[in-house]
């Protein structure tokens, strides 16, 4: 029973071992595995997200050194114009609820420029326009490419 034992603990110690092997060959988050880092040209550049019912996003981000340095994110309604932020801080008009876009639209720009890519996560209560505005960066990302 002993020997059974000992064979068990064994076979689990080196199955352990092997998988903390496999994992500290896994390459991190963030690291290049042989794709070509991408270089931006210093400038500013304009990208346009998808329109949809209530209008558009767009974004205008600044490269400068090679790195993204400021982003500023807009909602414009069906008509082409920036929308009052003000309205849109959370709160509840006339039955309709504004998500908190004058927030959001800082949170998401700060986390695309933190991480210098347009590839963060969507903000909750605003997914139509945390992706169109992500999409809007992109779009300027890509004329702004070497």
């Amino acid at each position: 029973m002993k020997k059974v034992f000992r064979l068990f603990a064994i076979t689990v110690l080196i199955i352990i071992l092997t998988s903390c092997t496999a994992i500290n060959q896994m390459p991190n988050e963030g690291q290049k595995t042989g794709e070509e880092e991408v270089r931006y040209k210093d400038g500013t550049f304009v990208g346009v997200g998808d329109k949809w019912q209530y209008g558009n996003e767009d974004a205008t981000v600044v490269i400068n050194d090679g790195k993204i340095r400021s982003i500023n994110l807009r909602r414009l309604d069906t008509e082409g114009n920036e929308v009052d932020y003000d309205n849109w801080t959370g709160k509840e008009i006339d039955g309709k609820l504004y998500p908190n876009l004058k927030k959001f639209r800082i949170d998401l720009a700060d986390a695309m420029i933190e991480k210098q890519t347009y590839e963060v996560d969507a903000i909750s209560g605003a997914t139509v326009s945390s992706e169109n505005w992500k999409l809007a960066v992109k779009r300027a990302l890509e004329k702004a490419k070497k």
